[in-house]
Formats: C-alpha cells, structure tokens, sequence
C-alpha cells in the first residue's frame, strides 16, 4: 500500500510539473517563431519535452512517451540544426503541447492515458524530421538518420 500511496505522490508532481513546464513550452514556441535561431530557446523546448518523455517512461505511460519521444526526435534535429523551425514544424508542436496536455488531463482525472488516438500527430511529426528537398536544412549529403517511433498499445 505505501507504494500505491509514494507512486501516487510521483505521478501528482509529474502532472503538476508537466503543466508549469508546458506553460514555458508555450511561450517559448511563440518566441522561436519570431526567432527561429533562438538556440537557448530551443534547448529549453527540447529540455521541457525530453523530461516529460523520459518521466512519463518511467511511470509506465506509454501512449504518451510515444508522443514526446517523436517530438524529442524532431526537436533534436532542429537543435542540431540538421532542420531549419518552419510554420509546419511549429503548428504541430503545438499539437503536440496540445496533446499532451490532454493525456496529462486524462491521467489527473482518470489515472488512465484516455482513449485519444494520437498516430496522426506522431506520423506527422515523424514525417517533418526529413527536411524537403531544395530545403535550406537539407544541405548535407548525408541521409537522415531513421527516426524512432514507438506507438504503444492504450
């Protein structure tokens, strides 16, 4: 029973965390709009999703590690500058934020990830980790890296 009761704690500072940190992650994808290049912005976009993902492995939520990690993924190669933050990149991280919110959402209210189906969003952002050709990012002649994508089972 006290493991119920200490788990129960983790996962209410997870949830409580998760929404301060999203918070930021909002106004810091309105500040990497207007400033693309914005490196110390962008890390702390990177930083915000990657605990979110590496947490949320940790208590067993699968639907939504699979989301975040997709967008760690995406994220990654824009901090490596690999890709170049275009309109397209930046509505579906907002989705993501959206996303995850709603999962966090779910999980306050339910204890459960909830029913949302979100492999239209992860094949998205699975899809925008290759940059187009004739791309500004694309400049290498080296191929991306295959993105990982883990879509768990609700």
């Amino acid at each position: 029973m006290e493991i119920d009761v200490e788990t129960d704690e983790i996962v209410k500072e997870f949830l409580v965390e998760s929404s301060e940190n999203l918070d930021q992650l909002d106004r810091d994808l309105v500040m990497l709009e207007e400033d693309p290049s914005n490196g110390p912005v962008l890390a702390s976009v990177f930083r915000t999703i990657h605990t979110i993902k590496g947490t949320c492995g940790f208590l067993g939520y699968g639907k939504l590690e699979s989301v975040s990690h997709v967008a760690e993924s995406l994220l990654s190669r824009l901090r490596d500058g690999s890709l170049t933050l275009t309109p397209e990149i930046t509505s579906a991280l907002l989705a993501t934020t959206d996303a995850i919110r709603e999962i966090l959402a779910s999980i306050e209210s339910q204890r459960t990830e909830g029913d949302g189906d979100y492999s239209a969003l992860v094949t998205t952002l699975t899809a925008l980790q290759t940059a187009p050709e004739g791309d500004a990012a694309a400049g290498s002649d080296t191929p991306a890296d295959e993105p990982v994508v883990l879509l768990a089972e609700p």
